[in-house]
């Protein structure tokens, strides 16, 4: 471990946003020992840093590792000492190996990690593009010391480990945990573990995981791993997903969705979709989502988020939001059989479909189901309908055949249940619901509920 470049800056203007301001990132290489007090390196103008405070962000270490990391992604020529604006460019101290609170002798200095480097907009400026998202998702951010000993620091100075607490996160997970998994409530308790935490970051974990616990589901985007992909048919597919970190997964309501978002964090001009869980909501120990797919065997730039999804294979990972839609509450004892509930779908309209009736077994109601097969229909999802038909007498099907044109109309719906008291949810094409949907007004009943599911 050892310094390789020492770097220092003035106070020069930069124009950010429209808005002149003053910026101590442009940092060039100095020669021979520099004097490091607490608030600083000699000559190093720093602009104040109002929330963690200048003494805690004393001296800003990058390592030099991360250089080629850089030039290669964005495509850019060699960079010299000091991009970063750092002060000092080492070898060695990665983000995955150096913890907060880790103490080291620079040269004649003794430094401790105080917290990690969060970039601003400068960053943006100073790289000439939107960095500064780039730069945290990558967790290759550096981190701020603060000064123990005061002395001197050279290029070419040795970097030795004092003292460290081997149960404080390191620098990588602090960032990924509190930027990126602020889902993960234990993950962020275990920050606050972090030795010497400043205040105003404590403050911050504490009120994450007020959130965190707050949430439905979970609070914000969660990476998920493929662990399955399931060809239906040849237009439709079906993916288990588990979560990546292998955390266990919540609960959820039959009917409900994922909307996931491609790419990697801090990429921008994300898309989302959404998409149905087919999974049994009682069983959540994978998810289960299925989708249309156009077939196509390239993603190209300007893909659907189901052809990116599609085309997703077994370890592949993608993130999404928690479980989210209209939930139906069930009736209690006693009142389970005065309730009809009656679920119509089309073509891929079965995967809501199925999750609702997974959700239903093992109740005393009467549930009666109307599919209207389409060329593509989802065979594995059907076996599994039929499957919930035989060990429960309370669910009856009908089926309406593709290759006879056979259609299903409210009327006949209703011929088989006394709609008045029904809870009827319609899921297909938007085709499909709005044609059953005008049909169902021709007839002026008035539902329990109604709920209306447009598969895309």
């Amino acid at each position: 471990m050892q310094i390789l470049s020492v770097n220092v800056g003035k106070s020069q203007p930069m124009t950010v946003k429209y808005r002149n301001t003053q910026t101590g990132i442009y940092k060039i290489p100095v020669k021979g020992a520099v004097a490091v007090s607490r608030m600083g390196l000699q000559d190093d103008v720093r602009i104040e840093v109002r929330k963690m405070g200048l003494e805690h962000s004393a001296v800003y270490v990058y390592p030099h590792e991360h250089y080629d990391y850089w030039q290669n992604r964005l495509e850019c020529e060699l960079f010299p000492f000091g991009q970063f604006g750092e002060n000092l460019t080492v070898k060695g101290l990665l983000e995955d190996e150096v913890r907060i609170g880790d103490i080291f002798r620079f040269g004649e200095t003794v430094l401790q990690v105080a917290h990690p480097r969060i970039p601003c907009v400068k960053l943006n400026t100073r790289m000439g593009l939107r960095f500064a998202s780039m730069f945290l998702a990558s967790c290759k951010v550096g981190y701020y010391m603060r000064v123990l000993e005061e002395g001197n620091v050279s290029q070419g100075d040795g970097i030795e480990l004092l003292e460290r607490d081997e149960n404080s996160p390191t620098m990588e997970e602090f960032v990924r945990i509190a930027h990126y998994e602020y889902w993960d409530t234990q993950a962020l308790k275990y920050l606050l573990k972090s030795r010497d935490l400043l205040p105003a970051w404590r403050e911050n974990i504490e009120e994450k995981i007020e959130r965190s616990q707050k949430a439905i589901g979970w609070n914000g985007l969660r990476e998920f791993e493929v662990v399955n992909r399931q060809q239906e048919s040849q237009k439709i597919i079906s993916l288990d997903l588990k979560c990546a970190q292998g955390k266990e997964l919540p609960s959820f309501f039959g009917g409900q969705r994922l909307m996931f978002v491609p790419g990697k964090p801090g990429e921008g001009g994300q898309k989302r979709q959404p998409f149905y869980l087919s999974s049994n909501p009682k069983d959540c120990s994978t998810y289960r989502v299925s989708l249309y797919t156009s077939g196509k065997n390239e993603v190209t730039g300007d893909s659907s988020v189901s052809d990116i999804l599609s085309q997703l294979k077994p370890t592949e990972r993608i993130r999404c939001n928690a479980p989210y839609g209209e939930k139906r509450s069930l009736p209690e004892k006693g009142f389970q059989k005065k309730r009809l509930r009656v679920l119509v779908s089309q073509g891929l309209g079965i995967a809501p479909t199925l999750s609702i009736l997974y959700e239903l077994e093992g109740y005393d109601m009467n549930v009666h189901i109307f599919h209207q097969a389409d060329a593509s229909d989802p065979q594995t999802l059907l076996n599994e309908v039929n499957e919930l038909l035989a060990r429960n007498p309370n669910f009856k099907m009908f089926n309406f055949s593709f290759e006879l044109s056979e259609s299903i109309s409210a009327e006949f719906i209703s011929e088989h249940g006394q709609l008045a008291k029904s809870d009827i949810d319609i899921a297909g094409s938007k085709l499909f619901v709005d044609r059953l949907m005008n049909e169902f007004m021709a007839l002026d009943f008035a539902p329990a509920a109604l709920v209306m599911r447009y598969i895309d």
